[in-house]
Formats: C-alpha cells, structure tokens, sequence
C-alpha cells in the first residue's frame, strides 16, 4: 500500500502529533506529581478521589494512551516508509539534516511552559468543582511540582523529538537526492592528463586537413617591385 500526503495533510499531521504530545506530558506529570505527593496505593487514590477526578481521569487517560500509542505506531511507519525510499534511491549527496540535539531542546522549551499552564489550570478548575475556590499558581508552589514538570516534559519531549529528528532527516535526505537526480552535476573535478594529449592531436590534425587557399600579394606591392625591377 503506498500512502499520498500533500503538504496539508503533512501540516494537519504535525498539529495533531503535537497536541498528542502535549496531552500525554500532561497527564503523566500529573500523575508523576500526586504520585510523588501522596505516594502509591491508598494514598494516592483519596488523593485523586479528593481532587475530582473521579469522573473524568481513568476514561480520558485510556483515550490518550491509545490515541499516543497510534500516533507512535503511525511515525515509525512513517520513518520505516522513507527509510526505504532513501535506500532505494539513486547515489547523490548524503546529508545529515538538523540536529538531533537542537530539535530536543526546541520541543522541550515549548512543551514545557505549555504543560505547566494546563496544569495549572487543570488544578484550579478541579478545586473549584471540589470546594469553590482557586488556588491561582499556588498550585505550582509544592516543592517537587516544577521539577517532576521539567523532568516528565523533558523524557516526553526526548521520545517525540527523537521521532521528529528521524523523519526530517531522511525527507531532507530524499529531498536532496531528487534534486541531484534532477540536475545531475559532473563528478570529476580534475581532467584526465590524457586529455591534453588528445586535444592536441584533434588540433594538429585540424591544422592539417583545413583548407588554405593561399592569397596573392597586395596590388600596391606588386606595382612598386615591377617598377623597381
């Protein structure tokens, strides 16, 4: 099966990976956080119960894990599927494309700060449907919230960003190899020394098979050397 993707599809495809992203940080933080809060078993289910989230966690965490898990599947397809095309296609320049590094820290500065707000805003809107108040960004106050946010965000990110990197890489790599194809450059650099040889022949051998019709001398010449004479 052969899949056709235009750059709408490609650019619809990215926004829904990224919010996939986005939610699934969220949801590990949080449960990262009331885990590392309220410890496991007993603790951390009155916690959760006391939080409102009874109704709604356990049926949407299923969602996105599977929605997660999909996209997941659906990138290393995607990865396998160019993989192949970069390896069937004809010799041409092989690039190494963006860093790996670079598009790590990029995801993670933008995941970061926007799953810091959900949270934040996911937490005053439980406590107000608990108790009917707003706790504001003292819910990013305990002591643990902040750096389980920057590490879950950061191993999420690493994940996600491995992924991207992998497939910008080998569509910029196929990429280049189409254009090398398309307009083919030599690719010799220094002339065979027989060249010289051979040129020198092809001029000699014009010199000789030319034809040269010859010319008189000028008029004028003519005239002053009969008279002379």
């Amino acid at each position: 099966m052969v899949v056709q993707t235009t750059a709408t599809r490609a650019r619809l495809g990215a926004r829904i990976r990224n919010v996939v992203l986005v939610l699934f940080a969220l949801f590990v933080a949080h449960d990262a956080i009331y885990m590392a809060q309220y410890g496991l078993g007993a603790g951390y289910a009155r916690a959760m119960s006391e939080g409102g989230h009874d109704a709604y966690w356990t049926p949407t965490a299923i969602v996105i894990g599977i929605v997660a898990a999909l996209v997941f599947l659906v990138s290393l397809g995607v990865i396998a599927r160019l993989q192949r095309q970069s390896a069937a296609s004809t010799a041409g320049p092989v690039i190494g494309g963006p860093s790996y590094l670079h598009e790590l820290a990029a995801t993670w500065l933008r995941l970061l700060p926007v799953v810091a707000a959900l949270y934040a805003i996911q937490e005053n809107l439980e406590q107000l449907a608990a108790d009917g108040h707003l706790p504001g960004l003292a819910v990013l106050d305990g002591g643990l919230v902040l750096p389980i946010l920057a590490a879950t965000t950061l191993v999420v990110a690493a994940v996600g960003s491995l992924l991207r990197w992998r497939i910008r890489v080998l569509a910029a790599r196929i990429a280049a190899i189409a254009r090398a194809n398309r307009f083919p450059r030599p690719t010799a650099t220094i002339r065979p020394p027989a060249w010289r040889s051979i040129a020198a022949a092809v001029a000699h051998h014009w010199l000789l098979v030319r034809p040269i019709a010859g010319r008189a001398p000028p008029v004028a010449s003519t005239r002053i050397d009969v008279a002379t004479a």
